[in-house]
């Protein structure tokens, strides 16, 4: 009787175990050559010495599509899914020649001309601002001097978007170097955020901001190999556990419906993010949570001072963006990217330059990426978008 009893409750156990996939393992790089697409693997130093690493799935002698991640993740995020889901295998297959960029800090571009990561506080003392000063620059200058292009398609997912009209309030001719920008997510305000960061901005924002003023910047939930092996037997042992793993990420980013998501897969998605950023870029986002519209970096009034000339900083002004066509995709099911700041900020701001303002249903922060309707809903568009032009 008591063998039976075992043997039942083994089997029970057997049954709720999930297996993780092979995707768990591998870097970006190793994921595009496992289904058997090319790659090739890109460093590039920015201006103030940081080693970023671009991802290239490579078609020769094709129309550049340059693909940007968000907050906290990396170009893993663009082959995550299976080829007929992921952004990157998509464009590849629809005849485009697919480069993918990674933010400093992250996965892939942890290194310094001089700064060690692990060593020199000095190597995470940036914010967003550096992103769209330094990075962006950095990784488009060289995918066009490479392709020998004069411009190329620029996709970006929530910070990504926010970067590149950074860049553009600031430095118009700038412009000229991409042909159109199709905005996922798109960050302009964060002032009507909803979910878990909104929580945890406007209650503890204040105290994260003290904590790195007194103790300075530093790395930002860098992906490690105990957090993978959390990940590994917690999320992607038991279904049940799967499901509670499924359920916190969308407390920080929005809803999910049936057809639009793969509980199954959200251990993969969790062994490459979060990828790592700096705590000053936490920072930075809290700030537009409260000020709203979309400021420098506040330093603090004294450093303020000397960097900005004023004791506040300054904003970007979006209305300065000309010459470039820009298609929004966003959701009204997005927490990060609302509806509110979308049509009340980012849409009149942009009014010069949006050429298709497309509303995506049932989408979440995360769908634009991850979610397995994404090919129909946003990269089949951005294809037929850009087919306009060949």
């Amino acid at each position: 009787m008591n063998s039976v009893l075992i043997f039942l409750v083994i089997f029970v156990n057997l049954e709720l175990v999930t297996t993780v996939d092979w995707e768990f393992y591998l870097d970006t790089p190793e994921v595009i050559r496992s289904w058997g697409y090319p790659d090739e693997t890109h460093d590039v130093t920015t201006q103030d010495g940081f080693i970023l690493q671009l991802h290239r799935i490579p078609n020769p002698n094709r129309p550049v599509i340059f693909l940007q991640h968000a907050f906290l993740s990396s170009s893993f995020d663009w082959v995550c899914n299976s080829p007929g889901q992921s952004a990157g295998f998509v464009f590849f297959d629809a005849g485009f020649d697919v480069w993918m960029g990674n933010w400093r800090g992250n996965t892939y571009s942890r290194r310094h001309a001089s700064l060690d990561p692990d060593e020199d506080k000095e190597f995470w003392d940036w914010s967003i601002d550096h992103h769209s000063k330094f990075d962006l620059p950095a990784m488009i200058n060289h995918t066009l001097t490479h392709t020998n292009r004069e411009n190329l398609y620029y996709v970006g997912h929530s910070l990504g978007t926010l970067a590149i009209f950074q860049k553009l309030s600031v430095d118009q001719k700038f412009g000229a170097k991409i042909a159109k920008i199709f905005a996922l997510a798109p960050v302009g305000a964060l002032h009507h955020m909803r979910g878990a960061f909104s929580y945890a901005s406007r209650y503890f924002g204040q105290e994260i901001q003290d904590l790195n003023r007194k103790y300075g910047p530093a790395q930002f939930f860098g992906a490690s190999k105990g957090l993978k092996l959390i990940v590994k037997y917690t999320c992607g042992l038991y279904t049940s556990v799967e499901e509670l793993c499924s359920d916190i990420v969308m407390m920080f980013v929005g809803p999910t419906s049936d057809g639009t998501w793969n509980q199954t897969r959200v251990p993969i998605y969790m062994a490459h993010s979060p990828a790592g950023s700096s705590s000053n870029v936490l920072e930075h986002f809290n700030q537009m949570v409260s000020y709203g519209g979309v400021p420098y970096y506040d330093m603090g009034p004294e450093r303020n001072l000397e960097v900005y000339g004023t004791y506040l900083p300054p904003a970007y002004d979006y209305s300065k963006i000309a010459d470039v066509e820009v298609y929004l995709f966003w959701s009204e099911d997005d927490w990060l990217s609302t509806k509110e700041d979308v049509e009340g900020f980012l849409v009149p701001k942009l009014a010069k330059v949006v050429r298709g303002n497309f509303r995506v249903s049932n989408y979440n922060h995360l769908h634009f990426v991850w979610g397995t309707k994404a090919y129909l809903d946003v990269y089949r568009p951005i294809i037929d978008l850009i087919n306009e032009d060949l």
